[in-house]
């Protein structure tokens, strides 16, 4: 009797049907934005050299005042969800809230899956400090939600004295706009969602699946576990005091910015500088294609900034500057965090956060 032997067309061969749309669309954003970084700083190498020298001379003191606000920036971002907690109900010390954001904010930029990894990491960490993993998940998505209406706030409303002195053109004002709208509106979804039993269930359910637990139970109890995330939604000034915890940490963080350009010479006008970094920003309301929108994100600003008139190489060093205080420092600072989170965790990420490369 005579066998077959099939042999697989592709056996030896790159396995195309692998290939996943975003794992293509980050490394095309990714390549592009590199591209126009090289192009900024090959046609202003000359205006680089002569920003990195008047830094070394005579604006070295921007540097350290700029530093002061980034760890003011570190301290009130971390109060933002602490506050977000406090106003669900829930329980955290201070030190224990910089603790917990600095660890998250490092292991957004340096595991697969970036913010939404981080932040379940860090809902464990406050859970185990005596929070109900619901509770904690609805105030993580508060404080995410109060901080981007915030920005977006933010930024409309220096666009649009930057708009009135006639010192940027109003188009400017349609991104802010829409974003604002898109928050405003998902604020009022999720509070008239929390109000309903049926929804309620699901959203316990889709809580404790990206938790990773599996106590799941679609019972009285389940639809009550939202219930002191409701009576904190319910506090308008509970959510004033997370508001301002945000606008804080987004103004001492655009000020950073500012003193940046400003020791290498250029001032920025308030319109100005808030387009630029606003808008770079709200994309941290999309899901991250780049841990932190690393590269995308300097990338935009600097662009941006070239725009207005600011000399290429001067917008790229001051770009790449802010992001080292913002972005690089931070890492480094929460990386002891980071490693006690990993080790309490055993490094497992939940199924329904895992992508291609994440620790298992």
């Amino acid at each position: 009797m005579r066998t077959e032997t099939h042999t697989p067309r592709n056996k030896g061969r790159f396995p195309l049907q692998r290939i996943r749309p975003g794992v293509i669309i980050r490394w095309t954003l990714m390549a592009t934005s590199v591209g126009l970084m090289v192009r900024l700083v090959r046609t202003g190498w000359s205006d680089i050299v002569e920003a990195v020298q008047m830094l070394a001379t005579t604006k070295s003191i921007y540097v350290l005042v700029a530093l002061v606000l980034e760890v003011a920036w570190t301290f009130s971002l971390a109060q933002v969800y602490r506050s977000a907690l406090l106003a669900m109900g829930g329980v955290a010390r201070k030190r224990a809230a910089v603790r917990v954001s600095m660890g998250a904010f490092t292991l957004s930029r340096i595991l697969p899956g970036g913010g939404a990894v981080g932040s379940v990491f860090a809902a464990r960490e406050l859970m185990a400090l005596g929070n109900p993993g619901t509770l904690t998940v609805a105030s993580m998505l508060i404080s995410w939600w109060v901080s981007m209406t915030t920005l977006s706030s933010i930024v409309f409303a220096g666009v649009t004295a930057g708009v009135v002195a006639d010192q940027v053109a109003a188009t400017y004002l349609i991104a802010p706009t829409v974003t604002l709208v898109i928050m405003i509106a998902l604020g009022f979804g999720f509070a008239i969602a929390v109000r309903r039993p049926k929804w309620r269930i699901r959203i316990q359910a889709t809580f404790t699946r990206v938790l990773g637990r599996n106590d799941v139970h679609e019972s009285a109890d389940a639809t009550g576990a939202l219930e002191p995330a409701i009576a904190g939604l319910r506090g308008g000034r509970r959510l004033v005091i997370v508001s301002c915890w945000a606008a804080a940490s987004w103004i001492l963080d655009a000020a950073a910015l500012w003193v940046i350009f400003e020791a290498f010479g250029q001032r920025l006008q308030v319109g100005e500088l808030l387009i630029g970094y606003g808008l770079a920003n709200l994309l941290q309301a999309l899901p991250e294609l780049t841990p932190g929108w690393l590269g995308v994100l300097e990338t935009a600003m600097a662009v941006t900034y070239t725009a207005f008139g600011i000399p290429a190489g001067v917008a790229v060093i001051a770009v790449l500057s802010y992001r080292l205080l913002s972005y690089w420092l931070p890492v480094a600072a929460g990386l002891p965090s980071a490693i006690q989170i990993l080790r309490r965790s055993g490094g497992r990420v939940p199924a329904a956060l895992r992508t291609e490369g994440s620790p298992a």
